[in-house]
Order: structure tokens, then sequence, then C-alpha cells
């Protein structure tokens, strides 16, 4: 019975574990904002996400990756990622991300002064 156990420890200790990251394992505190357009919108767990390309003043461009909630939470919500459309100017405000280029959502502010607020109880 020992020598079963022990395997069973054993064996549990090199599969793999699966699990989720909280957002303050990727993001910091630091609340950014981002002008750009958006290129790709994903609506999925874990995590829905908008890509938006930002043009500095020299003509130089990067690429943001903004994460939000998943999908399922999103739903439950009754938030839906329709408002945001593939070539729309968007202002991106969130938390920055510990990695370049990367902020987790709080609010877009689109051209016409409209916003889009995904999660407001984590605001």
């Amino acid at each position: 019975m020992r020598a079963f156990l022990l395997l069973a420890a054993l064996m549990l200790g090199l599969c793999p574990a699966q699990a989720h990251h909280s957002t303050n394992a990727n993001f910091t505190q630091e609340i950014i904002s981002v002008v750009g357009v958006i290129e790709r919108v994903r609506f999925q767990n874990p995590h829905a996400s908008v890509l938006i390309k930002h043009t500095e003043a020299d003509g130089e461009e990067t690429f943001w990756l903004i994460e939000s909630g998943a999908r399922t939470t999103l739903e439950r919500q009754g938030v839906t990622l329709d408002l945001l459309e593939i070539g729309s100017k968007i202002t991106a405000t969130g938390r920055k991300g510990r990695r370049d280029y990367t902020m987790y959502l709080q609010k877009i502010i689109f051209e016409d002064g409209s916003e889009f607020i995904p999660q407001p109880d984590l605001n």
C-alpha cells in the first residue's frame, strides 16, 4: 500500500499543472493610454483581445495587444465586441503590461467620444 501511494504521488508530480494566471502576474498598476487603429478583434477564452496599430509622429508603427476578460465572463455581463470594428481609430486605456506593447483594457474611447467599457466592475 505504501509503495502504491509513493508511486501515485510521483505520478502526480510529473503531470503538468494547468492554471490560469492572475492579471497581476502580467500587468502593472500603471494606467496608460494608447491611440491606434483596430487591426484584429478576438472574442475567446481565456482572454478577449484587440490588436491595435499605433503610429508615432515619425511614422514608426507599433502593434499593441490589448487584453480583456474571458469571453464567457464578458458574455455573462452582456458585453459583445461588435462595437470594435476593424479600421476604427480608438484610444485604449488600461493597465500597462509587463511585456512591451501590452495592456489590460479598462476602456476604449472612439473618435466620436463614445466609450466601450468591457468590465465596469473592475475599474
